[in-house]
């Protein structure tokens, strides 16, 4: 805390006051969100770019380079990333806004959680029978955002050394990004959807769109990273041309 306090006198005065000001109303939730996508980019950057640097002969390879041998194997796999894309877009068109509720022709009800993802809900029948709108929300439980994230990064270290006894540096690359999907996508998605448990951290569209208010250039630069990412990885090897 104390090296973040003197790199943030580091900053310039003026610009110290111009964040402090667009930052003054932060929710914990909306603070959650920047800290745990922050050191997701930081857990996937690292590997990345060191086995980008290190070549073919480290021991785990890129995530693009893993997503490339997968569509080798299976070139059904490059239609992935465009599923999720497609997938989330139609998502957030669907339900857009905390206390949206969409009825489904089954008569399940799902929203969105304060943090953004969507959840179950249950609607009783005779409030749809008269016509009232169906409350998101309800009573939900959260998990504590530090001692799941140690245990996370603990999996994925601990996970990540087990794979590393394989002779084949894609079993590495697999289960490193399979995990860190998991941890930190899949669980927080899927606990909130069924079992009326969410972390306290705004998902990654919400984060983004929150940024977008206060910093508009910074989270259009993100949201370009992140398109060109997909789009690297449903299109591999792009922009580089194949040998």
């Amino acid at each position: 805390m104390s090296s973040l306090r003197r790199l943030w006198k580091l900053v310039p005065g003026r610009v110290r006051r111009a964040l402090a000001e667009r930052f003054a109303n932060v929710s914990r939730s909306e603070a959650w969100g920047y800290a745990v996508w922050s050191a997701m980019g930081v857990v996937v950057g690292v590997p990345e770019i060191w086995a980008a640097i290190a070549g073919d002969d480290f021991y785990w390879p890129t995530i693009s380079t893993t997503i490339g041998h997968l569509q080798e194997l299976w070139p059904v796999v490059a239609l992935l990333p465009v599923a999720v894309i497609v997938m989330g877009g139609y998502s957030i068109f669907r339900v857009r806004e905390i206390g949206d509720t969409v009825v489904q022709a089954d008569l399940q009800a799902f929203g969105r959680t304060p943090e953004g993802r969507l959840a179950k809900q249950d609607v009783p029948f005779e409030e749809l029978r008269g016509g009232g709108v169906p409350a998101t929300g309800g009573e939900r439980r959260q998990w504590p955002v530090v001692p799941y994230f140690a245990f996370a990064t603990v999996a994925v270290v601990a996970g990540s050394l087990l794979a590393s006894r394989s002779d084949d540096r894609y079993v590495v690359g697999y289960v490193l990004y399979s995990l860190i999907a998991i941890f930190w996508i899949v669980i927080p998605n899927l606990s909130a959807y069924f079992f009326r448990r969410d972390f306290p951290f705004t998902n990654l569209f919400f984060t983004i769109s929150f940024l977008g208010r206060r910093l508009q250039l910074v989270a259009g630069l993100v949201a370009a990273l992140l398109v060109i990412l997909l789009l690297h990885l449903a299109f591999y090897p792009w922009p580089v041309p194949p040998d």
